[in-house]
């Protein structure tokens, strides 16, 4: 136990108008069996009660930085981790959430020097924090080891369940790619892959929240457009490789289908369609495309119905 509490575990969490969520994510950290943390709050310049809430918590583990000036997200966590002073680092956004043994269990883990990540499943939750269908994230076994490939086949990754040493990211020399603003977290594992080994706990260690800031369409278009940009950069430093490299561009192409369903016509779709080139997806995104038109018809049926009643 005396080298288990010697490692000190930074919790990073980026906040830019917080309000809603950040106290339940708070009391997630204090709430942790493991005790021997630091909270870094990195206040990305929020302008509602963010502050007032994080005041009050009496908790000297609790850092707050509040930035000047408005930083893309990944600039933020970078320069998060600069001002950190603890052996692990671990990330919370301020809408999620953290089961009580999370850090008990990873610190375990990470007493192992051959380790350099870990990581873990995760509960997924609604914005009144109830469990969501389905409710954990991934049911097959979580890939342990060297995983950048298994990770590019099926990435499954919660930055809310990753800890990692902060020796190894020296070591490596990686950081986030401030250019991004949504596959970031993404960019950063699959770096932090090729070169580190890892652990995967199969147990649900954390808890995400699904709710309409992280849903929209918008969110989404950007995600395809910095996938596509990272596509670009691979083919043009020679790291391109089509059978590598096919589940996670047939994946970008069904998100933007998705993405662009409302402003595209069905020949359009059908085009976007053939660009996917896996059965399962493209039939995931027929359904999607058939619910939609049927409630684009229901809408237009009852502006109809109301016209008429408004006529007579």
């Amino acid at each position: 136990m005396r080298n288990l509490i010697k490692q000190k575990v930074s919790v990073i969490m980026n906040v830019h108008n917080g309000e809603e969520f950040i106290s339940e994510a708070i009391d997630s950290v204090i709430n942790q069996t493991y005790q021997n943390w630091e909270l870094i709050v990195w206040d990305n310049s929020s302008t509602d009660n963010t502050y007032k809430i994080l005041k009050s918590f009496n908790d000297n583990r609790i850092i707050y930085f509040k930035s000047d000036i408005f930083d893309k997200l990944y600039t933020a966590r970078n320069k998060a981790i600069d001002v950190s002073n603890g052996d692990l680092i671990t990330f919370l956004d301020a809408d999620d959430i953290w089961l009580p043994n999370k850090l008990e269990e990873q610190s375990k883990i990470m007493q192992d020097s051959e380790i350099d990540f870990c990581y873990s499943n995760f509960f997924q939750i609604n914005k009144n924090s109830r469990k969501i269908f389905p409710p954990k994230a991934y049911y097959s076994n979580l890939p342990c080891g060297k995983i950048y490939k298994n990770l590019l086949q099926k990435y499954t990754v919660g930055i809310l369940t990753l800890c990692l040493r902060k020796k190894s990211i020296i070591k490596f020399g990686i950081s986030f790619d401030p250019r991004y603003s949504i596959i970031g977290d993404m960019v950063f594992v699959l770096k932090l892959s090729e070169i580190g080994n890892c652990y995967a706990s199969q147990n649900c260690l954390a808890c995400y929240r699904t709710h309409q800031g992280n849903l929209s369409k918008k969110k989404v278009l950007m995600q395809v457009h910095e996938m596509r940009l990272w596509f670009y950069e691979l083919k043009k430093f020679g790291k391109w490789n089509q059978s590598i490299y096919k589940s996670l561009e047939n994946l970008t192409n069904y998100q933007r289908a998705r993405g662009l369903i409302s402003k595209i016509s069905l020949l359009q779709t059908i085009r976007i369609i053939f660009k996917i080139k896996d059965l399962n997806l493209i039939f995931r995104f027929l359904i999607h495309y058939l619910i939609y038109q049927l409630l684009k018809i229901n809408m237009f049926l009852k502006k109809l119905n109301y016209k008429k009643v408004e006529n007579l």
